[in-house]
């Protein structure tokens, strides 16, 4: 009753000061002034009703406790007698920031609650919020991050030379939050340099005050004063380091093949790992294989880097099949190569051992990128049980002992079920794109991916929307995030080709193949 008398009150006050106000301006300024004030006064409460109705941050705070309801995450509190009525809490809104691409709402656990909880409902809260979808991320303790994305910034297909998705507008305050974040993080790293400057910097004072003191003897060349030394070029001590001389600019550690949700490149991490693609046909596996292959030709062309294609439907990569070290399209070669690879990897291994702890590009040992189009047809489908047998050793060995010597698999299949590729956890770093079930999603991302937000399942079936689209979880950090590929038309293929392709050797395995070196054969040397 207090409430309403305090509300009642106020909305009298507010009427007599507009009165008031009205009456003042119709005095002075005339009838027509006194309409404009009319018009101001009746606009700001009219505004104020539109922008609870329509606001999404007004209408997430208006049924956040109805949603909470209905989704269970609420909690009966304590009686603090006996007697005293049942009351119910649930998380409460702790703040909302808007983002280029919508909002993140901070919301506070409960006594017991864990952020799996909320992860599991984040489809059910992007349909009751309206939005395109939610994220659930854990930023804290007892806290949780549900970025809600109002629009899709993937739903347009792009190409490497065309127009990307436009990366999103910062805002002023971001800006300076990010500025203030990377301080304190220079601040933090540069206070435990601080001990190691100040006792280098006495160690040289010292040094040099021993050098110019009268009837001191002369000090000046001991190891704490003096120049570091240097290495001979090609020594022990330089670990490789004059082999990046030559690298340049040429990508070969990761490939930028595509754009992220937030507007940022995607770049495709490929030295020191491998990567395992799983979509259903259409998915768009066929431009990733592509976009790959298109970033790593500058290194072909230098000589720092082979990609070797196994093509067993001999459709896709087929089509430029000029631009690879090695190609294969039957199985039994495809095996071959595959063996071959190990073969060269144990040989580079042996020859690393004791001297080299990390592997750069090099002429002598160039960094080896194995593409599979279809790995399931060599460990699920291929009929000769021998040849099948014979590709899993060599796809496991290469998996599990590749990446510290330079060579790195991507493999790319349609079902990511255990029977049809049960080596699927030797990748560290894998791309989920359009699924057909929701368990297929934890089984190529991870357990619990799908409640992290990697709704591969939901993703639109139509080409100009769908294709090239998936998430990628990283080796390094479990949480998915949402990608598109760009598209690689056949026009560009075929330039890459009238570009690139300086007649490299490959191995012959079907009438696709030739050998430069074999004339006399029907195929011929390649044009």
């Amino acid at each position: 009753m207090f409430k309403l008398s305090s509300t009642l009150k106020s909305v009298l006050l507010a009427l007599l000061a507009a009165l008031i106000g009205y009456s003042w301006v119709v005095a002075h300024l005339g009838p027509n002034a006194g309409l404009l004030v009319i018009a101001v006064l009746v606009a700001g409460p009219v505004g104020r009703l539109v922008y609870r109705a329509k606001s999404l941050r007004s209408r997430i705070r208006r049924g956040w406790p109805e949603l909470s309801y209905s989704l269970g995450l609420w909690q009966q509190a304590p009686l603090p007698r006996f007697d005293a009525p049942y009351e119910y809490v649930w998380p409460r809104i702790a703040r909302m920031r808007k983002h280029p691409g919508g909002l993140d709402v901070l919301i506070g656990l409960l006594p017991g609650q864990v952020p799996e909880q909320v992860a599991q409902h984040a489809h059910g809260i992007a349909h009751a919020w309206r939005v395109h979808r939610v994220e659930v991320t854990s930023p804290r303790r007892g806290a949780v991050v549900l970025r809600a994305w109002t629009f899709d910034p993937l739903a347009k297909p792009f190409t490497a030379t065309g127009r990307s998705p436009k990366p999103v507008r910062r805002t002023l305050r971001s800006r300076l939050r990010g500025w203030f974040g990377r301080v304190r993080a220079l601040a933090g790293r540069c206070r435990f340099r601080l001990r190691r400057v100040a006792v280098g910097t006495r160690k040289a004072a010292a040094s040099a005050w021993a050098a110019s003191a009268p009837g001191l003897p002369d000090t000046g060349g001991s190891p704490e004063a003096g120049p570091p030394s240097t290495a001979a070029p090609g020594g022990s001590g330089g670990r490789g380091g004059a082999a990046t001389e030559p690298l340049g600019q040429v990508p070969w550690r990761s490939v930028r093949i595509g754009a992220q949700e937030d507007g940022e490149p995607w770049r495709l991490r490929l030295h020191g790992t491998h990567v395992l693609v799983a979509g259903v046909t259409g998915s768009g596996k066929g431009s990733i294989l592509w976009g790959v292959v298109r970033e790593l030709l500058p290194g072909v062309s230098a000589g720092l880097v082979e990609i070797w294609a196994l093509d067993p439907k001999r459709m896709e990569l087929s089509f430029g099949a000029g631009l690879f070290t090695r190609y294969a399209s039957d199985p039994e070669v495809m095996v071959e190569l595959l063996e071959q690879a190990v073969d060269r990897m144990q040989e580079r291994a042996l020859s690393f051992a004791g001297r080299l702890r990390a592997h750069v590009p090099t002429a002598a040992s160039p960094f080896v990128v194995v593409l599979v189009d279809e790995l399931a047809f060599l460990t699920a489908y291929q009929p000769d049980r021998d040849l099948r047998r014979r590709a899993e050793a060599a796809i496991a060995t290469l998996t599990s002992q590749g990446r510290s010597v330079g060579f790195c698999l991507v493999g790319a299949l349609q079902d990511p079920r255990k029977e049809v590729m049960n080596l699927r956890n030797l990748f560290p770093d894998r791309i989920a794109l359009r699924m057909d079930e929701a368990a297929q999603v934890d089984m190529v991302l991870g357990s619990g991916a799908r409640e992290r937000g990697a709704y591969a399942d939901l993703i639109s079936p139509d080409p100009t929307t769908g294709a090239g689209v998936g998430y990628v979880r990283n080796e390094g950090s479990p949480t998915p995030v949402r990608v598109r590929a760009a598209y690689v038309s056949d026009t560009e293929i075929e330039a890459l080709v009238a570009r690139y392709d300086n007649d490299s050797v490959y191995g012959v395995s079907s009438p696709l193949d030739s050998n430069p070196s074999d004339t006399s054969s029907e195929g011929g040397a390649r044009p």
